[in-house]
């Protein structure tokens, strides 16, 4: 994965402010570091801008991420991480990630005066992010002489895509993989709301982009057998 450029972190949310260092995206892709969504922007929207990547505390899902929304300009991203599987129990470890992001489009827009500015034309779905960061997650346990599930048994689910903000937000607990004979599965969902649309939306949610996936720490566990998935329970 080509590198990117630092991205700032901003203090988290409800909770003690976040250490921000140079190397903070160094933990990736193993760890689910504080520049995730960030870089997950960057992808989706195929831009080398700089990130501010807000992040919320364990517990804050319903009464300030729910809230929060993305900005083109500044380009500001929200990042939650549940530790929760999708019957309730309770990991030690991430288990998925939400991120709410801005599109290609409405980034452009936003930054239409910037020179030479890095952007797609289009946005890449979030089982995209998926592929790329399964790639990676691969790469770097073989590089640590890890014996994994092959990689034939793997593989990404149709994507889940909603188009409004509650279908999105709920469950909270979004089952990110399932077993399905001897493959494991992995899911994403996303609401993707174009800038310029004809139906009538909120200024503050059109050129909206999020995701939910799977963390890297609970991914590596299932690749590395230390974790089984469950069946699809929806």
């Amino acid at each position: 994965m080509r590198a990117f450029p630092t991205l700032a972190i901003v203090p988290l949310l409800f909770g003690m402010a976040a250490t921000v260092q140079s190397a903070a995206t160094d933990a990736y892709p193993l760890s689910t570091d504080d520049a995730f969504c960030g870089r997950v922007q960057q992808f989706i929207a195929g831009t080398d801008l700089a990130v501010d990547n807000v992040l919320y505390e364990e517990g804050s899902y319903w009464n300030a991420f729910k809230k929060s929304k993305a900005l083109a300009q500044p380009l500001t991203t929200h990042q939650y991480v549940g530790y929760q599987f999708s019957d309730g129990e309770r990991a030690e470890f991430p288990v998925s990630v939400a991120c709410k992001m801005k599109t290609a489009e409405r980034i452009r827009t936003a930054h239409a005066s910037t020179s030479e500015l890095t952007i797609a034309e289009e946005d890449r779905e979030c089982q995209k992010w998926q592929a790329r960061m399964l790639d990676d997650v691969y790469r770097a346990l073989e590089e640590q002489g890890a014996t994994t599930l092959p990689r034939e048994r793997v593989a990404l689910a149709e994507e889940e895509s909603v188009f409004i903000g509650p279908f999105w937000l709920r469950p909270e607990f979004y089952q990110v993989a399932y077993s399905e004979d001897e493959t494991l599965k992995l899911r994403t969902k996303s609401l993707h709301v174009e800038y310029r649309r004809f139906m009538p939306v909120p200024g503050s949610f059109m050129g909206t982009h999020y995701c939910t996936m799977i963390a890297p720490e609970y991914l590596a566990k299932l690749l590395q057998g230390e974790a089984q998935a469950p069946s699809l329970q929806e």
